[in-house]
């Protein structure tokens, strides 16, 4: 197994960061790793995703995604790839601190493709960083501009 964590303060409650991640719609507005996604943000519901991993010279890869655990606004988890290849979990905890929001943002990758993959998967780390940096700046532009939210 390998395992992904980055974390990350948000000045705003968790209710106006869950707002913006929790709008699949608008994934392609702000999100520069998940560039797209389609489906319900409902537990047991499947959603097809595009990502652009780093160093992919803007090559976008599609899946299909399995809702596991919404809990708004404290957890958003979902599961997709091939269990035994490669697979992995996916997780945004948003917890209250102070009069913000602590992200834990990160992925456990399973399947004997982790193995082999495991100096790949390393990339992700700043890539995952700069969707939390992305999520933020939108959470922030939300906050100061509600015209911006077309739906929460």
């Amino acid at each position: 197994m390998f395992r992904l964590r980055t974390e990350a303060f948000i000045d705003a409650p968790p209710e106006a960061v869950w707002a913006v991640l929790g709008d699949f719609a608008r994934y392609p507005t702000w999100n520069p790793l998940m560039v797209e996604a389609r489906g319900r943000v409902e537990r047991g519901a499947h959603v097809k995703m595009k990502v652009r991993p780093p160093g992919g010279l803007g090559q976008v890869y599609g899946f299909t995604a399995t809702m596991t655990r919404v809990e708004r606004p404290g957890a958003l988890e979902w599961t997709g790839g091939i269990p035994g290849v490669m697979h992995g979990r996916h997780f945004f905890l948003l917890s209250a601190e102070g009069t913000g929001t602590r992200l834990v943002h990160g992925e456990d990758f399973s399947g004997v493709v982790t193995w082999v993959a495991g100096r790949m998967l390393k990339t992700l780390q700043s890539s995952y960083e700069a969707l939390n940096r992305a999520l933020a700046e939108r959470v922030k532009a939300e906050l100061a501009n509600p015209s911006v939210s077309t739906s929460a």
